[in-house]
Parts: structure tokens; C-alpha cells; sequence
């Protein structure tokens, strides 16, 4: 399932899917977002999430957080990665 957020007016895009054992993993996007690690961004699928809700809340939490980040850290941080 795909759905659409908002914060600090730039658009975040979740992506959830049910793994085989029955968890939640969620990955999200910020269009127009620049970062190291690329566009989509997922978490350890050892750590999936009993539900759908609980899966694309912890991925909007890691957006907002990222969005967050003082400019210089990430750009420092992509620094580090080349």
C-alpha cells in the first residue's frame, strides 16, 4: 500500500508491504530530497512491525527525523559516504 504525507511542507511517500512470517515493513521517499543513501528509504526486515499502522508510523517518525537534520549534517554525512 502507498500513501502520501506531509511534513514541513515537502511530500514523504510510504510504501508498506506484509512479509511472509506476517509483519509490517514500511519504506519511505522524499521526492527532491537529496541523501546518501538514496531515494528510498527501508529498515531491517528483522524488524518488522506487528501491524500496518505501526509499521508506516515508525517510517513517517524516520522521515520527520531526517527532514530534521541540520543541513550541514547531511551534507557532512555525504561527504563521509565518497
Amino acid at each position: 500500500m502507498t500513501e502520501t504525507c506531509y511534513s514541513k511542507g515537502k511530500k514523504v511517500i510510504l510504501v508498506t508491504n506484509q512479509t511472509k512470517n506476517g509483519n509490517w515493513l514500511c519504506k519511505f521517499s522524499i521526492p527532491g530530497f537529496s541523501h546518501p543513501d538514496g531515494a528510498l528509504h527501508g529498515q531491517d526486515p528483522s524488524k518488522g512491525y506487528k501491524t500496518e499502522w505501526e509499521a508506516r508510523t515508525n517510517a513517517f517518525q524516520r522521515a520527520k527525523l531526517l527532514l530534521d537534520a541540520p543541513q550541514d549534517m547531511t551534507q557532512g554525512h555525504l561527504l563521509e559516504k565518497t
